[in-house]
């Protein structure tokens, strides 16, 4: 079906308004971020902002999704630019990706990573824009992790380490990971982990008391990282 006028005119407002949701974030965090402040912004009435977002959360999901599928189109491009299939490469091209977009972006950062990720909506059970953006930047980890681990399994904790409830909770996520078993998951999840919170602290300026450029840092745990996971890790730089 052909777009109308009306439909682009539509369109268009609201990416000016999410465009202007995005300079306040970045200029002032997201307590800034308010739909009146928008309005001025924009020189409308909050009314007017109201024909097109119809409470705060939905502004600020919608800014979620869009930085989220930002980040997650970003880290792909940067995939598909890399044309051998070497795994090792992959992680530190999605890894290094996300550190940099971060570290570019800290306002945006703080908003999706300073959260908890959005969650399908309470009464209908549907899943939210931003809640499906979040899984979407997820699944390139996970898909990492998984072919990773058919490509060369590695040693993982056995059940009797991890425990009968934490067991349980990751086999029921085994399907999002192609299948692997709860003890793979668990050391993919533990390296996830690792690395997002050196990015975070650094983000954050959680490291600058010890570290005035983490970059270094970053890549020696990478190659950790690739090193216990059997993959081909670059050397470091001289």
């Amino acid at each position: 079906m052909e777009e109308s006028g009306r439909d682009r005119r539509r369109a268009a407002t609201v990416a000016e308004i999410k465009a202007a949701a995005r300079r306040l974030l970045v200029s002032g965090g997201p307590a800034a971020v308010g739909l009146r402040a928008v309005a001025r912004e924009l020189g409308l009435t909050p009314p007017a902002l109201y024909r097109y977002f119809p409470s705060h959360e939905a502004l600020i999901g919608a800014l979620i999704a869009d930085l989220y599928d930002e980040l997650t189109n970003g880290l792909m491009t940067l995939e598909a630019s890399e044309e051998a299939v070497d795994l090792g490469v992959k992680l530190y091209l999605l890894a290094n990706g996300f550190r940099d977009w971060g570290l570019a972006h800290p306002a945006e950062f703080a908003l999706l990573f300073g959260t908890a990720v959005p969650t399908p909506d309470a009464d209908d059970h549907e899943e939210t824009p931003g809640h499906q953006a979040a899984m979407r930047f997820g699944d390139l980890f996970k898909q990492l992790v998984a072919a990773i681990w058919y490509q060369k399994p590695f040693p993982y904790p056995s059940d009797d380490l991890l425990g009968p409830t934490l067991i349980e909770q990751l086999t029921q996520e085994s399907e999002h990971f192609s299948g692997m078993p709860p003890g793979a998951i668990y050391l993919g999840l533990t390296y996830w982990t690792r690395l997002y919170g050196l990015i975070c602290m650094e983000v954050f300026g959680q490291l600058h008391w010890v570290l005035p450029d983490a970059g270094a840092y970053f890549e020696a745990q990478l190659r950790e990282i690739g090193d216990a996971l059997g993959l081909d890790c670059p050397p470091a730089e001289a």
